[in-house]
């Protein structure tokens, strides 16, 4: 790995190392004296105005103290390195991870110019390779819940262009400024709480899409953490903290049943899919992680 890249180790004046994080290019180092993590970004100049105008509203996220510098086909930053812990699954720490969730959806708009969410446009041929996609890995992996979850999910993926989408899409939702990633990964626990690490995916979108996606995907990619989606319990303790700081509108809960199907169909369906060519299904934690996201159920989750 360090061969490829050299150029964001020149740049940086960082060693060149392998990344400390298996899923994408992420390096340790100093400038300045200063401990940083280095990684790409994308929309670079409108990701650098949101952090900080986050961190100007109070809301704890890593802010560029280097970059951004295109580098090849990609835009580096270098981010503060942040001292804590890992999450550790305790209630005190699922209340911090929804309360900081919240404050960062009621945090007060800043033009900030972060592209808008884009919707999908699928046609037959993408979603039979969904569908292939999750009879591959289930066969594979856990052939006795191949026939539940097909049976279950195949029908909703063949009429999401028709029902899911549409329902969330032309509804009008109230729209954020959003990291579509808000998972315990990416999550610093300090004394004073959680720190977000990692906002490169951010985007503006509905903020319920985003709520929806923390649901699901929350102790994904997370050694060590939970085998599951959250809980009953776990969920009700994070979705109270978030409500705390934001007021669901009633179509937004009404909706609230079909944000998560959508965000299982879009980004659940390929996040098992995918562990399927990358080992993920052969890590014990992560497939018993995976399975439950299969399995997971809206009503598991009221709002």
């Amino acid at each position: 790995m360090t061969d490829d890249y050299s150029e964001v180790f020149l740049r940086f004046g960082i060693e060149p190392q392998d990344s400390f994080y298996p899923y994408a290019p992420v390096f340790r180092g100093a400038i300045g004296g200063v401990a940083v993590a280095v990684k790409r970004t994308h929309s670079a100049e409108a990701m650098g105005r949101w952090v900080r105008h986050l961190a100007g509203a109070g809301v704890p996220v890593v802010t560029p103290l280097a970059g951004p510098y295109r580098i090849g086909e990609d835009d580096w930053v270098a981010y503060p390195w942040i001292d804590g812990r890992a999450y550790d699954g305790s209630p005190a720490d699922i209340r911090a991870a929804g309360d900081l969730l919240g404050r960062l959806h009621a945090a007060p708009d800043g033009s900030t110019g972060l592209p808008g969410f884009e919707w999908p446009g699928h046609d037959a041929a993408s979603v039979e390779e969904d569908v292939a996609g999750l009879d591959k890995v289930l066969t594979a992996y856990r052939p006795d819940l191949r026939e539940q979850v097909l049976g279950r999910l195949a029908p909703l993926l063949w009429s999401f262009m028709t029902t899911t989408l549409p329902a969330i899409r032309d509804a009008g939702l109230p729209a954020a400024d959003v990291s579509l990633d808000h998972k315990a990964v990416n999550l610093v626990y300090g004394a004073a709480g959680p720190v977000l690490i990692d906002p490169d995916n951010g985007e503006r979108a509905p903020r319920l899409l985003d709520l929806a996606l923390a649901v699901l995907l929350f102790h994904n990619d997370l050694p060590g953490g939970p085998a599951r989606s959250f809980s009953a319990t776990e969920w009700a303790a994070f979705r109270d903290a978030y409500l705390a700081h934001v007021r669901l509108t009633d179509q937004e809960r009404a909706l609230w049943p079909a944000a998560l199907t959508y965000m299982l169909l879009e980004w659940g369906v390929w996040t098992a899919v995918h562990g399927g060519e990358v080992g993920d299904w052969d890590d014990p934690r992560q497939a018993a992680f995976l399975a439950d996201l299969l399995t997971a159920d809206a009503t598991r989750y009221p709002i």
